[in-house]
């Protein structure tokens, strides 16, 4: 079996000493595995870096089997941020978020179209990217099946004063709704109801810290994995 996709690289893990394990989030195969060969060559190495474009080639004996990859590049978006930590860091772990919680071959145009708006905003001058990858992460969630109700509270069913999000339903609460529980509620920035609204590093953290809760409560726990270390560094970025 042959085919060819266009698609974004998610990973990239030894399998022996010739060959490594090349992930590929593509257009028609969704997330997709197959061997490669000739990494330590700096040609094929730097098109095969976390969110670089390519189009990727695949062959096998059976659908079923692990396969090989050769490659071409279409864009080498990671080059465009390597000054930019931060950047760079975000791209890295929204490749690893991916390649955790979805599963394999199964094509989904909206997590594929998804990464390529974040990656086009990461690698732009658009100052207030984070806002646009937060926001990013809640639409994955929400791809996986996960996907948090910030529409209207969930004890009082007001739309408007939405400041608090249940750790129990991932549903949106206001400052009366939440009551003498708000210290066990997680902190709902202003710019998830509006991206009209403004931010600080203290929204960016408890925006972070609110994906990353769900993500680890009903992904990463229950498959017994640990959250994405690009992730974690991400969030210390802006703590520090």
């Amino acid at each position: 079996m042959r085919w060819s996709s266009e698609g974004f690289v998610l990973s990239l893990k030894p399998h022996n000493e010739k060959s490594y394990i090349l992930e590929v989030l593509t257009v028609e195969h969704g997330k997709h595995k197959g061997l490669i060969r000739g990494v330590h060559s700096k040609n094929i190495r730097s098109i095969i870096e976390p969110g670089n474009e390519i189009i990727a080639h695949w062959s096998g004996r059976l659908e079923t089997h692990l396969g090989n990859y050769s490659v071409e590049s279409i864009k080498s978006w990671s080059s465009l941020i390597l000054n930019d930590r931060k950047k760079l860091c975000a791209l890295t772990s929204a490749c690893s978020l991916i390649s955790n919680t979805i599963a394999e071959k199964q094509p989904n145009e909206n997590i594929y179209t998804g990464l390529k708006f974040l990656i086009q905003i990461l690698t732009s001058n658009k100052d207030q990217w984070i806002k646009d990858y937060i926001i990013w992460e809640l639409n994955l969630l929400t791809e996986i099946g996960y996907g948090l109700d910030l529409t209207k509270c969930a004890v009082t069913n007001e739309k408007d004063n939405l400041v608090f999000v249940s750790p129990a339903t991932g549903s949106a609460v206001t400052e009366i709704g939440a009551g003498q529980y708000k210290n066990k509620l997680l902190k709902l920035p202003k710019f998830l109801i509006n991206e009209k609204f403004d931010h600080d590093n203290e929204d960016v953290i408890d925006g972070l810290n609110l994906a990353e809760f769900f993500f680890d409560k009903w992904f990463y726990k229950p498959n017994n994995l640990n959250f994405p270390e690009s992730r974690n560094r991400l969030k210390d970025m802006f703590i520090k």
